[in-house]
């Protein structure tokens, strides 16, 4: 049976949820009170930005509602596209995922690779200003009995912080970047978000493959594509609109037990832009 999200997902879950202090009660009273905070505060990401993720609380909640469809959907757009689906072809595959820390990203390659039966050495990136993320992912591999090469690291980068973003990275040497549900999390840092994006795109090797999905505002994505343009980033695909998980091998039941828990249902669908992009080759 092909990988599903749902099924990474529940298993880190469970074990993030055993890591989260306090008795049962206390710890689903803290999760509950976070999810209703989350859902507040994604109707205003323009001025506010996302919740703080360096409580382990909240951590759990983001990925309990949004890493599951998140991660299909980055899994759909791969299989759009010829350009991206032959990196897959590869022996050798170098992912970086900015702003990757929730997961979404590395969970919707590994769901292709599993699906397609793609066999490249995967090594991901994920660059994010949480480091708590890192606990959430480091033992990914182990947890799934993954039998692919799989090597994964992280870098701490602050939007807000320029003196951060020289911190060691290797988006330079990467087949595939990714961006997922990232732009509309810094957007409200206006400049810094900006420059931020423009840095890391430039470094980009002639070749390299961006993935983008994000919320279907045109702030988000006139701002991303105008920078990616800037960077010299060639568009190979481009769209928006309603998105839903359509897929019946991805059953929401896997995640049911919390779902039941907590009276709260992970997302299914929304109204998205998404853009497939290459840095061009020397001609």
């Amino acid at each position: 049976m092909a990988m599903t999200c749902f099924e990474v997902v529940k298993q880190v879950l469970d074990a993030t949820y055993a890591d989260i202090p306090g008795d049962e009660a206390t710890r689903d009273a803290a999760i509950k009170s976070a999810l209703a905070s989350m859902t507040k505060d994604y109707k205003d990401l323009t001025h506010t930005g996302g919740p703080d993720f360096s409580d382990p609380v909240v951590r759990f909640a983001y990925v309990f509602k949004y890493v599951s469809s998140h991660s299909h959907w980055l899994y759909e757009l791969i299989g759009w596209n010829g350009s991206t689906k032959e990196l897959f072809r590869q022996k050798k595959l170098r992912m970086v995922a900015i702003g990757g820390g929730p997961g979404s990203d590395l969970v919707g390659v590994l769901k292709y690779m599993d699906t397609m039966s793609a066999s490249p050495s995967l090594h991901c990136e994920l660059i994010d200003g949480c480091l708590g993320w890192k606990t959430t992912w480091s033992d990914l591999a182990h947890e799934l009995d993954w039998s692919r090469p799989l090597h994964t690291d992280y870098v701490t980068h602050d939007v807000g912080d320029p003196g951060t973003w020289d911190a060691p990275s290797n988006i330079a040497k990467a087949d595939l970047v990714t961006l997922s549900f990232f732009v509309s999390e810094i957007y409200h840092l206006g400049t810094a978000a900006e420059d931020y994006l423009r840095t890391m795109l430039k470094r980009l090797k002639p070749g390299a493959i961006v993935l983008f999905s994000d919320n279907n505002a045109p702030k988000f994505y006139t701002m991303f594509d105008r920078i990616a343009a800037e960077a010299g980033l060639e568009v190979l695909e481009s769209d928006q609109g309603n998105r839903k998980i359509y897929d019946w091998g991805e059953q929401k039941d896997a995640i049911g037990v919390y779902a039941k828990k907590f009276e709260h249902q992970a997302r299914l669908s929304g109204s998205l832009s998404w853009r497939v992009l290459r840095k061009p080759t020397a001609s």
